[in-house]
């Protein structure tokens, strides 16, 4: 049930996201229209590593439903695409340094979460 629900969200956020990509410039949006851009692009991102994280634990792991973690995890890695663009926007020094920094923030989030 919930797979649907963060699905739905995420087909909703996929619609605002993209009307505000052909529609809008940043000029227009101001920062609050920046900062919901960012959070559009979270939920998409949450929906698709929602459904890879589903599929893993089915396919791999062998358990019928996903348990919190596995949720949380998915969270996490959906948070990614969105810390990357951020170090974009805000002109990091080097491409290889933002993946860098993103990715260590990614694992060690997700190392945390697995410890609770």
């Amino acid at each position: 049930m919930l797979n649907r629900l963060i699905l739905f969200i995420s087909i909703i956020a996929a619609v605002i996201l993209a009307s505000m990509l052909f529609f809008t410039t940043p000029a227009d949006l101001g920062p609050l229209g920046i900062f919901v851009f960012f959070v559009m692009v979270y939920l998409v991102m949450l929906g698709i590593t929602t459904l890879v994280v589903s599929l893993f634990v089915k396919l791999v792991l062998k358990k019928k439903e996903m348990n919190w973690k596995d949720y949380a995890d998915a969270g996490i890695l959906a948070f990614w695409p969105v810390m990357v663009l951020v170090f974009i926007s805000v002109g990091s020094a080097n491409m290889l340094f933002s993946l860098i920094g993103a990715t260590v923030f990614v694992f060690l989030s997700i190392f945390l979460i697995r410890k609770v």
